[in-house]
Formats: C-alpha cells, sequence, structure tokens
C-alpha cells in the first residue's frame, strides 16, 4: 500500500468567524473584574456613607438645640437654690423644688429632679428628645456637670462639650 498524499488528511484550518474575533478582544480578566466591582464599591460606600453623614450631623444640631433650651434651666435653679441658701437660716439649700416657687421648670424633652441628699440636680431625657432616659446632673457641692446616657452608641445623645462651663 503506497502512502500518497491524498489518502493522507490533511486537517483542515478554521477561519475565526467576526464574532469570534470580538469575542477575544472584549475578554475581561479576573483581575480587571475585581478592580471594576472594588471601584464600584467605593463609589457607593462613599456615597451612602456622605449621605448618612448628612443625616446625622443634622440629627445632631437638632438635639444639640434641644439640649441647650434646658440650660437656661439649670441656671435658674442653681440661681434660686444660691439664693435660697443665703436666706435660709441655717445656710441650707431647700428640701425640695417646689420651695423655690419658680413654677413648672420642666419642658417637653427634660423633666427636672432635685434630691437634697446628694444636692444633685438632674435633668432627665424624655422620648420627645430623641431618646429617653438620658441624665444630665448637676453636682451642687462640686459646682459640676455629668452625663449619664444608659445607651451612648444609641443617639441623639448629650455631649460634654455641649455642657455649660463653670
Amino acid at each position: 500500500m503506497p502512502d500518497t498524499e491524498q489518502t493522507k488528511a490533511a486537517p483542515k484550518q478554521v477561519k475565526p468567524s467576526a464574532d469570534t474575533a470580538k469575542a477575544a478582544n472584549m475578554k475581561v480578566s479576573l483581575v480587571e473584574l475585581i478592580m471594576i466591582l472594588m471601584l464600584v464599591g467605593l463609589v457607593f460606600v462613599f456615597f451612602f456613607g456622605m449621605k448618612q453623614l448628612k443625616i446625622d450631623k443634622a440629627n445632631e444640631a437638632i438635639a444639640q438645640t434641644k439640649f441647650e433650651a434646658v440650660i437656661p434651666n439649670f441656671q435658674k435653679l442653681i440661681a434660686a437654690m444660691e439664693e435660697y441658701r443665703k436666706a435660709d437660716e441655717f445656710g441650707d439649700y431647700p428640701a425640695f423644688l417646689e420651695e423655690l416657687n419658680l413654677g413648672d421648670i420642666n419642658t417637653e424633652d427634660f423633666k427636672f429632679e432635685y434630691v437634697f441628699d446628694t444636692l444633685t440636680i438632674t435633668a432627665t431625657s424624655q422620648a420627645s428628645f430623641g431618646k429617653a432616659d438620658i441624665k444630665v446632673i448637676y453636682s451642687i457641692g462640686d459646682k459640676s456637670y455629668s452625663v449619664e446616657d444608659p445607651s451612648p452608641e444609641k443617639k441623639p445623645t448629650v455631649k460634654d462639650e455641649w455642657l455649660p462651663q463653670e
């Protein structure tokens, strides 16, 4: 059996079509795809983060305004306490807030309490402030303010820099 060129099958060469050539040129590597997804993710994180930051700043400004409206009540109470002590024959502070005849010093956002034993005035936030049970305490003996927040991670809260400096 003679071997001839015709008996051997020559492999056919297939020309790539135009669609196959375009697909080969448009291949996106895995690294490029990951980079694109990371960029899109960064844009979303930045956009929504900035939007949330604006909302938080606005809410904080509202809370600060509400708290600053209560500071005059604190100062009025403190001044009335000192006047009472000066006029008292024993130099004592009043046993109850009602002795000061100041009327209703409570606001929609904060309710005031006075404890004679510890000589503290406490303003407790109400739900209308945005969060209930934040306590702003003024110690008459130390002449200092402090804040007790049961859940400081939840907003709004009262910041120490909002407190009046004596």
